[in-house]
């Protein structure tokens, strides 16, 4: 479908009166469902939402794209509303919005969603284009606009060769790719100057650069806000290299400053694949430390997930076979718990070196992969290269090493090493970088990956031992808390559950979140323990925790409805299956409206839930699933020792107890925190109209006495 016809006078409002970003996208919203465009209002605007706390659809220049993706829209439509005082939309430029455009789709036509946004951010790119927008007063202004035919490429004549080259990319590929594409070649061409840009967007690469494109031109712009496939072919050539928002704003200023040789570097040492490495590698990417870790973190996670619940499954196979007293082989008498058993300990046994292997990817690219691949394996004990073997193909490297040191450095040293394998590829793209092009493909697939194997092996021969010493101090002060025989008596696992679930609650999903977690799953995949079965307590507690914020809300604005928008009531209702499924991501919408109330008392919930977790030495053999793995729970505390089943239903009952109780503890504490306020802000205001009222009457009787004095 044409884009124009994607706009109609039903769905096209000007200068409409509007205050506030929330205000113009309820507009619409109760507009579409009026015109049955869309079948559901609120869960609508929830989508909408959902796409600007992701990041600001604001593109600049006064124009705002929000977008939604959803199952409510009937048809596919593009909204319009130009806005008689122009709001704040978190612009990408900082300067207010006065066009709104909002798609709509329901994903059912492939790649509409992103043709449609791709197409838009074009036209909207154009300063004729905007200029026509801004004054328009009637639906035929917008069809004057997007029934226009795109320019044609002008084509080249033989032997002639574009002055300006290019690509663009940006995270999600869709807008801001496209954009500053649009903007590179409208600039280009008013200055006279033949272009040719490439897009590395959803869409996959479009209008791909030849060699002879990249050699031959005057000015090369890289507009890339994301690792990009073929860096490679400017190897040798000089470039400016920034950003796509840069290009959208400043795009004659980077061509004039190309001429003038202003932020231009030269290209070396880059891999076709995308690697950040060589000449023109950064620093930076080193430094971001929680981006690095957190780009590992969910590469493990459908590891952990898939193979602990597949754990899971034989564990629950086994108890139900009358297995439960089967001590260190719980899990693998039956037969068939064992095949499930087998095939979850193989994923997660993956585990570490997927962590270590995703950690170099996201600081160097693909020629992490191998190297950082090969520490984790390394850091996980590998039987191969440690063990007790004295001949054969086992204990290979421990033969030369006293007996009895800790060959398993574990999550440690998989980070660590993660790090080091990024920085031996570095070291020998660096060294490589100045390779003929004949030689590049030599450099990229044997020297490099050869080099830094041996790089990687060599490292880890040499700090596996004493980061092993580190994992073992921490596995022993596990042991030590565990232990009321060792602490006088107390359970101070009981600090370590609370503490884990506070972690869960403050920031839902983000980098705090993602450690508690992480060590939680380390307990699951055995890479963490104290040698006395009780680790998992950890994975109970962050379980337990993730799952308060969004049960917290939902049980909030059913005890104060009054507090709540029938909005987000309604909102709330998903989270009781969130909460249920251990999907902490359902209180995000609520905490970004609310950040200090929703975050403060969910830390409070998710500390209360993680202390009776921890007082009760509840343990869990699974890393996600919620209420569906709650059978794999057990309370390991001293009173129920010595029967299993009495251990599982306690373990059960009294998680489901603690997750109870932190959940109305966030919901009371949010709630009359919530109430509080409103009553506050209700006293103030009749306090200004008091104030207000008395002036008034002042001043009337000023006037009457100076009616009588005259």
């Amino acid at each position: 479908m044409e884009l124009k016809n994607l706009f109609s006078a039903q769905t096209s409002f000007f200068d409409v009166d509007l205050q506030t970003r929330e205000e113009v996208i309820d507009f619409l919203a109760a507009k579409l469902a009026e015109e049955n465009i869309i079948n559901n209002q609120k869960a609508f605007v929830t989508a909408i939402k959902k796409r600007e706390a992701q990041g600001s659809t604001g593109i600049g220049d006064g124009i705002a794209i929000p977008h939604a993706l959803d199952k409510s829209v009937n048809q596919t439509c593009v909204a319009f509303a130009s806005l008689k005082n122009p709001v704040d939309w978190d612009s990408l430029d900082g300067k207010p919005t006065k066009l709104v455009f909002m798609i709509m789709t329901n994903g059912k036509n492939g790649e509409e969603h992103l043709s449609v946004l791709g197409d838009l951010s074009t036209y909207l790119m154009k300063e004729e284009n905007q200029k026509v927008l801004m004054k328009a007063k009637k639906i035929t202004d917008l069809e004057k606009v997007f029934g226009a035919p795109k320019k044609e490429e002008k084509k080249l004549k033989a032997g002639q060769h574009y002055d300006v080259v290019g690509i663009t990319a940006c995270p999600t590929g869709i807008a801001h790719t496209y954009m500053s594409a649009e903007k590179l070649v409208e600039v280009a061409g008013k200055m006279g100057l033949t272009v040719k840009v490439e897009t590395q967007g959803r869409r996959g690469t479009e209008n791909q650069l030849t060699a002879e494109d990249i050699e031959n031109a005057k000015v090369r712009i890289i507009a890339i806000d994301k690792q990009i496939d073929g860096m490679g072919r400017f190897n040798g050539f000089d470039v400016i290299k920034t950003n796509t928002k840069d290009v959208i704003y400043n795009a004659e200023t980077l061509i004039e400053g190309f001429k003038k040789g202003e932020k231009v570097t030269k290209i070396q040492g880059e891999a076709n694949g995308g690697s950040e490495s060589g000449g023109n590698f950064s620093l930076k990417q080193f430094a971001d430390i929680k981006g690095n870790l957190l780009g590992g973190v969910s590469k493990m996670l459908p590891f952990v997930v898939a193979g602990g619940i597949i754990l899971g499954i034989g564990f629950l196979i086994d108890f139900a076979a009358g297995n439960a007293d089967a001590g260190g082989d719980y899990g693998t008498v039956n037969w068939v718990a064992g095949w499930f058993s087998g095939l979850g300990k193989v994923a997660m046994g993956a585990m570490v070196p997927i962590l270590a292997a995703y950690i170099a990817y996201s600081i160097i690219g693909p020629q992490g992969l191998m190297p950082g691949f090969v520490a984790g394996v390394l850091a996980n004990g590998d039987g191969m290269v440690y063990g007790s073997q004295k001949t054969g193909w086992g204990n290979l490297w421990g033969r030369v090493l006293p007996e009895g040191l800790p060959f398993s450095s574990g999550f440690i040293g998989a980070m660590v090493g993660a790090y080091l394998a990024a920085l031996i590829v570095f070291g020998w793209s660096k060294a490589f970088s100045k390779v003929s092009k004949g030689w590049m493909g030599v450099r990229d697939i044997v020297f490099v990956p050869v080099l830094s194997l041996l790089g990687i092996g060599t490292a880890m021969f040499a700090i596996n031992i004493p980061l092993g010493y580190v994992m073992y101090g921490i596995q022993e002060g596990l042991t030590l808390l565990s232990t009321p025989s060792k602490t006088g008596g107390v359970n101070l696992l009981i600090l370590v559950g609370a503490l884990i679930g506070f972690m869960m609650c403050v920031d839902m999903g983000g980098p705090i979140n993602k450690i508690a977690y992480t060590l939680g799953t380390m307990t699951v995949g055995g890479t963490l323990v104290n040698g006395l079965g009780t680790e998992t307590v950890i994975m109970a507690a962050a379980m337990a925790g993730g799952m308060i914020p969004p049960l917290g809300i939902a049980v909030c604005t059913l005890l104060f409805k009054k507090v709540w928008s029938v909005e987000d009531r309604d909102a709330a209702k998903a989270n009781w299956l969130m909460g249920a499924c251990f999907i902490s991501e359902g209180a995000i919408p609520f905490m970004v409206k609310d950040p200090k109330r929703v975050a403060l008392s969910a830390m409070a919930g998710g500390f209360v839930t993680g202390l009776i977790v921890g007082a009760f030495t509840i343990t869990l053999a699974a890393p996600h699933g919620g209420v569906f793995v709650f059978p794999l729970l057990e309370s390991k505390a001293a009173m129920f020792s010595g029967n299993k089943g009495l251990a599982v239903g306690m373990g059960v009952a009294l998680y489901i107890l603690a997750i109870a109780i932190g959940t109305f503890t966030m919901a009371l504490i949010l709630g009359f925190w919530k109430l509080a306020d409103e009553n506050k802000a209700k006293s103030e205001s009749k306090a200004i109209e008091e104030i207000a009222t008395k002036k008034t009457k002042k001043v009337k009787e000023i006037k009457e006495a100076s009616k009588v004095a005259a």
